[in-house]
C-alpha cells in the first residue's frame, strides 16, 4: 500500500506556484490535507548535528554549562565572564546541555565577584552545621569535601566518604547537603554499574557520585571493582559495542569523588580502604530537612552557583604541593583533602585529626585475622623454619580461642572460626611463606620458612617491627649464658609512619624465656643441656643428634 502524498511535502507549499494557495492563506486547505495532481516533492533539509557540552575549554577560554531563562555558557575570558548560546572548540561549535539532559539541578549566574576559598569554606561549614548533629571534625571534612569536587581535575587520587548509622542518623541527610553543593553530583539508591561508568563517561568533566542505601555492594562484583579502581586517576572500564557491520570497544572513566551511605559496613576488602568512614547517630540538628524552605533552596541554589564562578575563576591555578611523613593509603585519602583546605582556618584541625586516623587505621589491621597472624611470625621467626605448630598455639592464646576436639579449628570471639587451613592460606598470602616439610623428636611436621627483608616491610604495614634475633649457645650447666644479641635490619625511616604499635609478647620477648628449655635427648644420656628459645633447641637436635631437614 503506498503512502499518500501531502501537501506539507510538496516543494510549492506557500509559494505562488501552489495551486491552492489562496485557499491556504484563508485556512480552507491545510499542509495535511492529501496532495494535488500538481504535487512537486520538496527537497528536505538535514538538521546539522550540533554537539553539546556541560564544560570544556574553548577558543575564549574555560565554559561551564547554565541556565540562565534557556541553556547557555558562562565562559570565563581574559576580560571576566561572558554569557554565550555556543562556542567554539576546535573549530566547531558546541551547544550547552539541557537540563534534561543531567540528573542535578542545573547551575545559574552569579552576577557578582565569587567569593575567596575562605569564604566559601565558611558557607557550606554553616550549612553542615546547621542540618546535620555530628562531631564537628566530620563537619569539617565533609564541607572540605565540597570543594574538592569543584577541584577534581589537579588531584591524583579522590577520598571516598561513607556515612554509616542506624535509622534516623542523619546519613541520607549528609548525601542530600551535598547534592545539594557538590559539582554536578549524580545522587540515587542502589545505582547499577552500568550507570555509573555510563554517567561518568557522558560527562564530558569530572562529576561527583552520590549513592544511598548502598549495604549489600558486596553483592554486587562488578561496581565493587569499578568503586575500587575509581579512586585514582586514569582508570577505565572498557565496554565492546555491537554495531550493524562492526564492533568498536569504549572506554568509559570511573574517577571521581564520591559518598556513600549505608546502615552496615561493607564486607568488601580492597572497597573499605578507600572510605573515611563517618559515623552517623540520631541527634537533634537546628533545623531538620523536613522542613527545607524555599528559602533554604534559594541559599543553595547561590551556594553553587558561587561555586561554579570560584571554579571558572581558579582553573589554571594549581594546588599546594605538601610534604607529609605519612604515605601509603593514609596519604592517598587524606592528601588531597589537605590540599584543598590549605590557607582555610581549618587546615591545622585536619592535619591533626589525620594523625589520630594513622593511630586508628594501624589499629584496625592489627585487629584483623591477618594482623594477629603477623604478630605470630614477627615473634616467633628467627630466621630458621617456623612449626606450623608454634603459629597455631600462639593464636589459640593470642585470640583467647576454644580448641575444636578434632584440633583443626578454633572458635574466637573476634572471627568466630578460625581453621589450621584459613591461617596457613594467609601465612602464604599475607606473608609470603614457603611451606617445608622438617623433622622433629615426635615426628616429621610442616613449617614455614619466610623472606626477611619481605618480612620487615609486612610488619611496617601492620604497625610492627620486625628485627632478626641471632640464635644463641646452649647454656651448660655451670657456664653463664652469653648476652642475647638483637641486630636491627637496615631500614629507611625517613618515610616511617608515626606511632607505630609494637606488639605485646607472649610466653617470651625476643631471645629471652621465663624458664630455660632442657634438651629431652641429652636428658637421656644424664646430661642438663638448657636453651632459651624452641628454636635454639631445634638447632641443637639437628646439630648434635643427628636429625636432619628436608625439603617438602
Amino acid at each position: 500500500m503506498t503512502k499518500k502524498k501531502k501537501c506539507k511535502d510538496c516543494g510549492f507549499l506557500h509559494t505562488s506556484k501552489c495551486s491552492f494557495i489562496v485557499d491556504f492563506q484563508k485556512g480552507l486547505m491545510k499542509p495535511t490535507d492529501d496532495a494535488c495532481g500538481d504535487f512537486f516533492e520538496g527537497k528536505k533539509e538535514k538538521k546539522k548535528f550540533v554537539p553539546k557540552k556541560d564544560t570544556g575549554l574553548c577558543d575564549r577560554g574555560y565554559f561551564e554549562a547554565v541556565f540562565n531563562a534557556s541553556p547557555s555558557f558562562l565562559v570565563k575570558t581574559e576580560n571576566g565572564f561572558d554569557l554565550l548560546d555556543s562556542v567554539t572548540v576546535d573549530g566547531e561549535e558546541v551547544q550547552p546541555k539541557t537540563p534534561k539532559m543531567y540528573p542535578y539541578k542545573a547551575y545559574g549566574v552569579y552576577k557578582d565577584a565569587a567569593p575567596s576559598q575562605s569564604e566559601l569554606w565558611g558557607m557550606i561549614r554553616a550549612e553542615f552545621e546547621r542540618f546535620l548533629d555530628v562531631e564537628p571534625i566530620w563537619k569539617d571534612v565533609s564541607a572540605t569535601c565540597v570543594l574538592l569536587s569543584y577541584q577534581q581535575e589537579k588531584l591524583v587520587t579522590v577520598p571516598y566518604l561513607y556515612y554509616v548509622g542506624d535509622n534516623e542518623s542523619g546519613k541520607s541527610t549528609a548525601l542530600q547537603l551535598l547534592e545539594c553543593l557538590c559539582y554536578r553530583p549524580m545522587y540515587g539508591v542502589s545505582v547499577p554499574s552500568a550507570d555509573v561508568y555510563g554517567y561518568l563517561g557522558d560527562s564530558d568533566t569530572i562529576p561527583t557520585i552520590l549513592e544511598d542505601e548502598i549495604q549489600g555492594i558486596h553483592k554486587d562484583i562488578d561496581k565493587t571493582k569499578i568503586y575500587k579502581a575509581g579512586y585514582k586517576v586514569g582508570a577505565k572500564v572498557p565496554r565492546t559495542i555491537l554495531l550493524e557491520h562492526d564492533r568498536v570497544i569504549k572506554y568509559y572513566n570511573t574517577f571521581c569523588f564520591k559518598a556513600f551511605a549505608s546502615e552496615k559496613l561493607p564486607f568488601v576488602k580492597g572497597f573499605i580502604e578507600r572510605c573515611i568512614f563517618i559515623p552517623m547517630v540520631e541527634g537533634y540538628p537546628k533545623k531538620e530537612w523536613a522542613d527545607l524552605s524555599k528559602e533554604d533552596i534559594g541559599e543553595f541554589q547561590t551556594s553553587r552557583n558561587m561555586l561554579l564562578k570560584w571554579r571558572l575563576e581558579t582553573r589554571d591555578d594549581p594546588l599546594p604541593e605538601l610534604q607529609f611523613s605519612f604515605r601509603g593509603r593514609i596519604k592517598e585519602l587524606w592528601k588531597p583533602i589537605l590540599q584543598v583546605a590549605h590557607g582555610t582556618s581549618v587546615y591545622d584541625a585536619l592535619f591533626g585529626f589525620v594523625d589520630s586516623q594513622i593511630r586508628e587505621r594501624l589499629d584496625g589491621k592489627q585487629n584483623t585475622l591477618e594482623g594477629h597472624i603477623v604478630k605470630a611470625v614477627i615473634e616467633l621467626y628467627q630466621g630458621k623454619p617456623l612449626p606450623f605448630t608454634s603459629v597455631w598455639t600462639y593464636l589459640l592464646e593470642d585470640l583467647n580461642g576454644k580448641l575444636d576436639p578434632k584440633e583443626h579449628k578454633m572458635y574466637t570471639a573476634d572471627f568466630d572460626l578460625v581453621t589450621k587451613r584459613k591461617v596457613g592460606y594467609r601465612l602464604g598470602e599475607v606473608l609470603n611463606g614457603q611451606r617445608k616439610t622438617i623433622r622433629q623428636p615426635d615426628g616429621v611436621t610442616k613449617a614455614w620458612v619466610f623472606d626477611q627483608d619481605k618480612l620487615r616491610r609486612i610488619a611496617k604495614k601492620y604497625g610492627y617491627k620486625f628485627v632478626t634475633k641471632l640464635p644463641m649457645l646452649p647454656i651448660i650447666e655451670g657456664v653463664s649464658p652469653p648476652l642475647a644479641v638483637e641486630k636491627p635490619l637496615e631500614s629507611n625511616v625517613e618515610n616511617e609512619q608515626k606511632h607505630p604499635h609494637t606488639p605485646s609478647s607472649i610466653g617470651y620477648n625476643g631471645n629471652t624465656v621465663t624458664k630455660p628449655i632442657p634438651c629431652p635427648l641429652c636428658a637421656c644420656k644424664g646430661q642438663q643441656v638448657t636453651f632459651l628459645t624452641q628454636q635454639d633447641l631445634d638447632i641443637h637436635i639437628q646439630k648434635v643428634h643427628g636429625y636432619s631437614e628436608v625439603e617438602s
